[in-house]
């Protein structure tokens, strides 16, 4: 039997046995995508002129590494209402990325950046000239935010809510942290995904969504209007969720959770998880597909990622701080957690029940310092482990790294 999986922006053709048993999963998609009009009709009904009437906004936004439709949005809300955008100051939620070069700019904005550059501005995690103390978080901590929220009398915030990883889902009260929070907040925030229990989908009992909850609760969001939006693997928009943060969040997570999970009744030999653009450019990214797919395999099978990773490692901070990782106890060396430990610590903890593989253009000696096992033949991997099994099977995941293999 022949699967394809995206690679490298073409199709990576696959021969399995045909003694195997193979299942093919992705998140549901159709043809249907909300359209200008539907957003009228959402703003409308959601009252948002009256929200932003009169007053001084600042528009937030996701940055590049997100497919949230950003442009999209803000030129309906130009052709609609010319005079809110024309006069609204823009903020790109950065969190701990790098700021934005022109390619994102446009990325975010499209052609509206031209005309609106003046009125842009990123956030750093690491300037504290340009963020206020809040006050200190569940661990006694202080928590700084971005000092323009305070600056302005309405605050407008886009984003985007599909299933994440560790934090259960996108969107939401992400947008603050690790948005427009600082650097050590955000780290610990992160520190608490070392934790399984952050897993994909799960609020509940969940470490880190429980402490972005109760951030978003030292926040005055009285003034704050959200645009929370649910759009699938083919970046259709399926959903427009005005409201306060909890409340458009709470409704997108709903529409989400349909559209992404992926039940199965029992678990496989092998899972082949693909991940698509742009989260195919790194081995930092890769972690996604595997937290979503390992699910689906049984113990001691294989979770085997097909990703490219044509833009090396993407941090060099994860990959610096396994010199300082002690694979046999999953703790550093050191005793303290940095940000960026839970890459390793969850990849080396799932290696200890299934096998983990990258199938991707980076050199074996880079993969496997972050505990990934490279492999470079795919087919013959699954030939020799299914030889004389009549009853192999084998999971292919597409859009992986939203896809959520669940039981």
């Amino acid at each position: 039997m022949e699967i394809g999986l995206v690679y490298q922006g073409d199709s990576l053709k696959i021969n399995l046995p045909e003694s195997c048993t193979v299942d093919i999963f992705s998140p549901k998609s159709d043809s249907k995508a909300m359209t200008c009009e539907n957003f009228i009709d959402a703003y409308s009904y959601n009252k948002a002129d009256s929200f932003f009437e009169g007053s001084s906004l600042l528009v937030v936004v996701n940055d590049a590494h997100r497919n949230t439709p950003t442009a999209k949005i803000l030129t309906w809300l130009k052709e609609y209402r010319p005079e809110i955008f024309n006069a609204a100051s823009f903020l790109i939620a950065c969190g701990t990325h790098e700021p934005p070069d022109d390619e994102q700019y446009y990325k975010i904005f499209g052609d509206l950046y031209q005309s609106i550059k003046e009125r842009v501005s990123f956030h750093n995690c690491q300037d504290y000239d340009s963020m206020t103390k809040v006050g200190t978080d569940s661990f006694g901590e202080d928590f700084w935010i971005n000092k323009k929220i305070f600056n302005y009398d309405k605050i407008f915030i886009i984003n985007s809510v599909e299933p994440h990883y560790f934090a259960g889902f996108t969107g939401g009260r992400k947008s603050f942290v690790p948005g427009l929070a600082d650097f050590e907040t955000i780290e610990r925030n992160h520190n608490l995904a070392n934790s399984l229990d952050c897993a994909p989908m799960k609020l509940k009992g969940n470490p880190m969504a429980e402490h972005l909850e109760s951030i978003l609760d030292m926040i005055d969001t009285s003034n704050v209007l959200t645009l929370q939006i649910v759009y699938d693997s083919n970046i259709n928009i399926k959903q427009f969720c005005f409201g306060t943060i909890r409340q458009a969040f709470e409704q997108a997570v709903g529409l989400a959770e349909k559209i992404y999970a992926c039940p199965i009744k029992e678990q496989y030999d092998v899972a082949l998880l693909e991940i698509l653009a742009p989260l195919d450019k790194s081995v930092y990214q890769v972690q996604k597909a595997l937290e979503n797919g390992q699910f689906a395999v049984k113990d001691n099978g294989a979770a085997i990622v097909v990703s490219s990773c044509s833009d090396g490692i993407g941090s060099g901070h994860f990959y610096k701080l396994a010199d300082k990782w002690d694979k046999e106890s999953n703790k550093p060396k050191d005793g303290k957690l940095h940000f960026g430990s839970h890459k390793l610590s969850r990849v080396n903890a799932m290696g200890k029940r299934i096998n983990v593989f990258l199938y991707s253009t980076q050199p074996d000696e880079v993969v496997s310092k972050v505990y990934y096992n490279a492999l470079d033949n795919i087919e013959k991997y699954i030939a020799a482990q299914a030889i004389d099994k009549t009853d192999y099977r084998i999971a292919v995941v597409h859009d992986a790294a939203h896809t959520v293999m669940t039981i």
